[in-house]
């Protein structure tokens, strides 16, 4: 069982109202890999440029399970992303976007990497996404995601892409753009009509919600005192959850909730620290027992 994930791998400038970080590690595909790689083995697909500084490959390549055959130097500048967060860490300013090596990049698989069983298309143009799905005929699973920068600027092969998917995963904000509702339930309908089996709408500190044409679940946020960056949290939860759908014989309704659950519990995480450096120390028993914390805070008995 093998997940590729794909999509940028980039340096970010963070600041919150409490401190602020530049040149950090960052990227969609980053967080996601380093979250999946908790339950199966993983392949990193993106590329950086030749400015990409050595001490964050080596970060990378201390992830045990990750695979960085498909990490590549493809031009002078890696990509660069910067925000701004307001108190609620909740609301946040994107203060630039750089595309680097990722405005001209074709993405090509390895030899051998077609046979991956699962796949994460992380944000990035959509046209490409989709011609890596086209390049994954076993497939048990691919998800796609997206940002505003997409939304904006491709929305139909954005559309088309997500039709093309099992699973579309997108924050509320942009599932209310993409379908034109305030409603969050409408809008994950809409989308879930354009094609995909299954929608996952992320709602930051409260949750996720997972809707499908037989189901509708919703999983809350784990309730954690001290928050210190939630950037990457929407990737880690899509790592974690397609990293646990990889990792079982059949991906099943039970299942998928499990998944979800698996995802908010990895993003729970990634948010105690800047960029994806609590991914970094992070350990399966660790996510194991948040795991059964959050079902003990969700369970309760039928009344009479």
């Amino acid at each position: 069982m093998t997940l590729l994930v794909a999509g940028w791998v980039a340096i970010d400038e963070i600041e919150t109202p409490f401190a602020k970080v530049e040149d950090s590690l960052g990227g969609s595909a980053t967080c996601a890999a380093m979250a999946a790689a908790l339950f199966t083995d993983v392949r990193l697909l993106a590329a950086v440029g030749e400015d990409f500084p050595a001490h964050h490959r080596r970060t990378l390549e201390s992830v045990a399970r990750l695979d960085l055959g498909g990490l590549t130097v493809e031009g002078p500048r890696t990509s660069r992303w910067g925000g701004r967060y307001h108190y609620d860490l909740n609301t946040r300013d994107t203060l630039y976007t750089e595309l680097g090596v990722n405005a001209a990049w074709r993405p090509e698989l390895p030899a051998g990497w077609e046979d991956s069983t699962t796949a994460f298309l992380a944000a990035g143009d959509p046209l490409m996404q989709r011609v890596l799905m086209g390049a994954l005929p076993g497939a048990k699973a691919t998800m796609v995601d997206t940002i505003k920068f997409y939304i904006d600027g491709m929305p139909g092969e954005l559309r088309e892409t997500m039709g093309a998917a099992d699973f579309v995963t997108v924050n509320e904000s942009e599932a209310r753009e993409i379908a034109g509702t305030p409603s969050i339930a409408k809008a994950a309908r809409a989308l879930l009509a354009g094609g995909p089996k299954g929608v996952i709408v992320k709602l930051g500190e409260y949750g996720a919600a997972f809707v499908s044409e037989s189901d509708y679940f919703v999983a809350p946020g784990y309730p954690l005192e001290e928050v210190v960056d939630p950037t990457g949290a929407g990737d880690a939860f899509a790592g974690g959850f397609l990293g646990y759908l990889d990792s079982v014989p059949a991906i099943t309704p039970a299942e998928i909730r499990k998944a979800v659950i698996y995802g908010s519990t990895v993003a729970s995480f990634d948010v105690e620290g800047f960029g994806p450096s609590r991914l970094l120390t992070l350990t399966r028993a660790e996510v194991e027992a948040r795991y059964g914390e959050f079902r003990r805070l969700t369970h309760f008995e039928a009344g009479e």
